[in-house]
């Protein structure tokens, strides 16, 4: 009995003999437009994806894990609470994507486009995300520890009490991002542009901080305590109650200590 394709409409995208894993490897040899297309909970482990249009499709709690999805079509897909753990993104065009809930762990988005994507209480602790564009993303919540997100693209992004322990952000753009209460113990974001952030009592224990522009930022109870801030610029932020004990201030730019809290 074939197995039939079809969008959110009930129109049929695909039809092939066999199981739904030969249906989809069928029309991925044959480049079929998949656009809309209706694949929820299916088992997709280890399978090979790569450059499908799967845009807008449905893959709400679909298993993923271990697929290869290179460069795949994605955009305004909803992959709600979907496996991926391990999965290969490279360069996906994942613009506008709900991946709410998703587990991401180990997974390679080099170069991925997320902008505007939905990705809030995601793990993808220890994935690999350089250069990828994350602007306006809604990470809030989100497990990010021990990633690689150097030259991500994160401005304008909701990091609201996001783990991002241990992380390398080198080089990240964060400009107007909102990192209220983000923890960001021992991370690396030497070169990184934090200017008109919100980092409310953001946690930068033992990070690196060199030459990091926090210029106009709000660091309303921030802890910097141990940090490295050599070259850092400070010009116009706020720093109301933030802390900076033991850290190294070489070389700061713009930089007026906070006024102690009254005893």
């Amino acid at each position: 009995m074939p197995t039939q394709l079809k969008n959110k409409e009930g129109t049929e995208l695909f039809s092939h003999e066999g199981d739904l894993r030969e249906a989809l490897e069928a029309a991925a040899a044959a480049r079929v437009d998949l656009t809309k297309a209706v694949l929820d909970g299916a088992d997709l482990s280890g399978m090979d994806l790569e450059d499908m249009n799967l845009r807008q499709v449905s893959l709400r709690g679909a298993n993923l894990r271990g697929s290869s999805l290179v460069n795949v079509n994605l955009a305004g897909a909803n992959l709600h609470e979907a496996r991926l753990r391990g999965a290969d993104l490279e360069r996906a065009d994942m613009r506008e994507v709900v991946l709410a809930g998703c587990n991401m762990e180990g997974c390679n988005l080099e170069g991925a486009r997320l902008a505007g994507a939905n990705l809030v209480g995601i793990n993808a602790q220890g994935s690999n995300l350089e250069r990828a564009d994350l602007a306006r993303a809604n990470l809030e919540g989100s497990n990010l520890e021990g990633c690689n997100l150097e030259d991500a693209r994160l401005s304008e992004a909701n990091l609201t009490r996001v783990n991002l322990r241990r992380s390398n952000l080198e080089g990240v753009d964060l400009d107007g991002a909102n990192l209220t209460r983000a923890d960001l113990r021992s991370v690396n974001l030497e070169r990184a542009d934090l200017r008109d952030s919100r980092l409310e009592g953001a946690n930068f224990r033992e990070a690196n901080l060199e030459r990091v522009q926090f210029d106009r930022a709000n660091l309303t109870n921030a802890c910097f305590d141990s940090s490295n801030l050599e070259r850092a610029s400070f010009s116009a932020a706020t720093l109301t109650g933030a802390t900076f004990h033991d850290a190294n201030l070489e070389r700061v730019k713009g930089f007026i200590p906070p006024e102690p809290e009254p005893t």
